[in-house]
């Protein structure tokens, strides 16, 4: 760039151009700004002599309803013929320095890039590494072009993931398509309107890449205009040519099964856990009697009455709603009453899926179904045990929905007082 370009860079938004990834002028800034609160911008152009510098100290300061830089000029000899761009970025925000995090993002998201040459990045002058998919050799990877309706193509490979061959430490490699622009990482895991990895293990092993370059994506870059006409084109085109992949993979006999037991034993902790979801309502009603309380003075109580009041309660039957009449400690604001817009429970069912997921949410015949995974090393080790199955179910229960703020403290205080009253229910049926 040179002094115009540097102008123009830096009006945020500015589209100035077109059909390229950086179209939307203002994911390189604010990027900067996600990762430190200074920087250095130096530039030049490939046939001019001048290297152009800007800087700056308070990135964060927003005070000013805009910000002026002046470009300064240097010549840098060195560079003569070549074309040149450094951003230094100062200051960094200390919970965003993860290098082995941002090496794994930068290999994963320019993994095209990489592989194939066209650019290089190093990390702390260590070079990054393009992604390595661990493809199944037995399958030969489907190479495909196909046109959709609007008169652009899709293109790119689908193949197979081998299981189990998650190393350590390395990422989380998902099934599905990998989604990309200008063959720059959009998105993963798209099935395209076919079942995903949830609803069987065998379609996590689908593995591929598109380039998706005539679909306009977020200004972000973290997904698609998926409301567009040029993704509903397409999905369309894509739909069709996964379809026969899907078949394939379902068409798999599962390794293992799923005994009556199991799903018994499934169906009776959802039981329990309607029933203990009836002492949190209990618990949440008491706990607003209690909030309205506060600060008032309690009722002097007469020696005989509280006698009388004492023999009363000792000739009752103890149920779990007595014996518990209170929390120990009242619940965070809406971290109960939130349960409540579950409505009706949930179907749940025992499945297999991918090795690194212990629960999530599906579908079964229609309608939303909580998915507890057999293949999941602590449903092995514990045997699936009545426990385990809440414990699982209550940590998905709990979880809020995109749409819902929960803070980590009202999740956890959650899911513990579902296991609270779970418990509860599973005690007094042992009694």
């Amino acid at each position: 760039m040179g002094v115009n370009e540097l102008q123009n860079w830096l009006n945020w938004g500015e589209a100035y151009k077109t059909d390229a990834i950086g179209e939307y002028g203002q994911g390189g800034k604010a990027a900067m700004g996600y990762l430190g609160s200074s920087w250095i911008v130096q530039t030049k152009k490939f046939d001019e002599s001048i290297l152009w510098e800007i800087k700056e100290d308070r990135w964060d300061d927003v005070s000013s309803a805009e910000k002026r830089y002046k470009a300064v000029p240097t010549r840098y000899e060195k560079l003569q013929g070549l074309g040149y761009c450094a951003f230094e970025i100062r200051n960094l925000k200390k919970h965003r320095q993860d290098i082995s995090r941002i090496k794994q993002e930068m290999s994963n998201i320019y993994r095209k890039y990489l592989e194939e040459g066209k650019a290089s990045i190093s990390v702390n002058y260590e070079p990054v590494q393009a992604l390595k998919l661990p493809l199944y050799e037995g399958f030969k990877a489907h190479q495909f072009q196909e046109k959709t309706s609007l008169g652009f193509a899709t293109r790119g490979w689908i193949g197979r993931l081998k299981r189990d061959v998650r190393v350590r430490g390395e990422p989380r490699i998902i099934g599905g398509m990998r989604l990309l622009r200008k063959e720059r990482l959009i998105s993963s895991g798209e099935y395209f309107g076919h079942h995903d990895f949830r609803y069987r293990a065998s379609l996590g092993t689908l593995i591929g890449e598109v380039d998706m370059t005539k679909v306009p994506v977020l200004p972000n870059k973290t997904g698609f205009h998926t409301d567009s006409p040029e993704w509903e084109a397409a999905q369309k085109v894509m739909y069709e040519v996964l379809k026969p992949h899907i078949e394939e993979l379902l068409s798999q006999r599962e390794e293992e099964t799923i005994t009556r037991e199991e799903k018994k034993i499934v169906q009776q902790v959802r039981d329990m856990m309607i029933e203990a979801f009836k002492l949190l309502s209990k618990y949440e009603d008491l706990s607003s009697k209690l909030a309205e309380e506060r600060g008032r003075k309690h009722p002097e109580v007469k020696p005989e009455e509280a006698k009388i009041k004492k023999e009363k309660e000792s000739l009752e039957e103890e149920g779990p709603s007595q014996r518990h009449k209170e929390p120990r400690t009242p619940p965070p604001e809406g971290a109960i009453g939130r349960l409540r817009r579950l409505g009706r429970m949930p179907e749940w069912e025992l499945r297999f899926l991918e090795p690194d997921i212990r629960s999530d949410w599906g579908e079964k015949e229609g309608r939303r179904c909580l998915l507890i995974n057999k293949n999941y090393i602590l449903y092995r080790q514990r045997d699936g045990d009545e426990l385990y199955v809440a414990e699982t179910a209550a940590l998905q229960l709990a979880r809020p929905d995109a749409d819902e703020k929960l803070t980590l403290e009202q999740f956890l205080y959650s899911a513990s007082q579902i296991m609270r009253a779970f418990c509860e229910v599973l005690n007094s049926d042992i009694g």
